[in-house]
C-alpha cells in the first residue's frame, strides 16, 4: 500500500516536556512522520532544540493556539486574554462574539506572529493546523484562509463522519469543499486512527492523501494516545501491519 499518501501528525509539540519527549520517541520509532508546534507555550524552546538534535526540523508545522498559554501580541480588549495576557480557555469559542474588523485584524496578527516565531527559529512550517480545531469556527475560517494563502501554506481540513446533528455534517462537508476550492487543503482526508481504520476497511487502499492526528504523551516509559489512553506505538504498528503501511516525510507530500 502506498506510504507516500499517509501523514501521521502529532499535535501539541511544545506544550510541555512530557509531550515533547513523547513526540521525539514517536519520530525515533517511526510512529509519526509529522508534528505541529505551539509557538506560545513553555515547552517551545525545548521542542526546537529536540527537533534539531534528532533531525526532524523539516517535519514541523504550526499548531496555531488561541486558547492556551500567553499570547505573543497584545489582545487586551478582545476578551480572549486576562490582565496578564494569558488566553482564557474557550473564550474564543463564545458564539456571541462580534467579529469587528479590528478584532479580526488582532486575531490575524497573533496568528502571523506565531508563524513568524517559527521562521525566526529556523523552522519553515510544512503546514498549519490549530489547537482545539479553532480554525473551523465559522467566524475564523476566512482569517485562517487568508493567513494560509498569504504565507503560501496548507491548512488542515476537518473530519466528516456520522453525527447526530446533520447540520454539523453539512457544515464540515462544505468547509472542506471551501478549503479544496481555495487549494489550501493539506490532505484530502483527515481523522484520528479509529476513523482511518474505518476508512481502510471500506476502501481497502489509500486513494488520497490521508492525515491521521495523534496526541502522544508519556505515561511512565510508555507512549500513549492522550484521548484514548492506549499505547500509541501498538496502535500505529497494528495499523501498519494490518494494512501494509509505510510512512514518508510530510514535507514531501506538501
Amino acid at each position: 500500500m502506498a506510504g507516500d499518501k499517509l501523514i501521521i501528525n502529532a499535535d501539541d509539540f511544545g506544550i510541555n516536556s512530557n509531550v515533547n519527549e513523547a513526540i521525539v520517541k514517536c519520530f525515533q520509532k517511526n510512529i509519526i512522520n509529522s508534528t505541529t508546534l505551539m509557538a506560545n507555550m513553555d515547552g517551545f524552546d525545548e521542542a526546537v532544540k529536540l527537533a534539531k538534535l534528532h533531525g526532524f526540523i523539516g517535519n514541523i508545522g504550526l499548531h496555531i493556539n488561541l486558547t492556551e498559554g500567553k499570547s505573543l501580541t497584545d489582545l487586551s480588549g478582545t476578551g480572549f486574554t486576562d490582565e496578564n495576557g494569558f488566553f482564557i480557555e474557550n473564550a474564543i469559542k463564545n458564539p456571541r462574539i462580534f467579529i469587528s474588523s479590528t478584532l479580526r485584524m488582532k486575531i490575524k496578527n497573533e496568528i502571523l506572529s506565531q508563524y513568524k516565531k517559527l521562521l525566526d527559529y529556523g523552522i519553515h512550517p510544512t503546514h498549519l493546523d490549530s489547537h482545539l480545531h479553532i480554525h473551523i469556527l465559522p467566524y475564523l475560517v476566512s482569517v485562517f484562509a487568508e493567513v494560509t494563502m498569504e504565507t503560501n501554506q496548507k491548512l488542515r481540513i476537518v473530519t466528516v463522519t456520522k453525527r447526530k446533528n446533520i447540520f454539523i455534517i453539512i457544515y464540515n462537508t462544505l468547509l472542506n469543499k471551501y478549503f479544496k476550492t481555495k487549494k489550501i487543503n493539506f490532505s484530502d482526508k483527515f481523522g484520528n486512527a479509529k476513523f482511518f481504520a474505518n476508512y481502510l476497511n471500506a476502501n481497502k487502499n489509500i486513494q488520497q492523501v490521508f492525515e491521521i492526528m495523534v496526541h502522544p504523551a508519556m505515561k511512565g516509559n510508555e507512549v500513549v494516545e492522550i484521548f484514548a489512553n492506549v499505547n500509541l506505538e501498538e496502535r500505529i504498528t497494528k495499523l501498519k501491519e494490518q494494512y501494509q503501511l509505510s510512512v514518508t516525510k510530510a514535507s514531501a507530500i506538501n
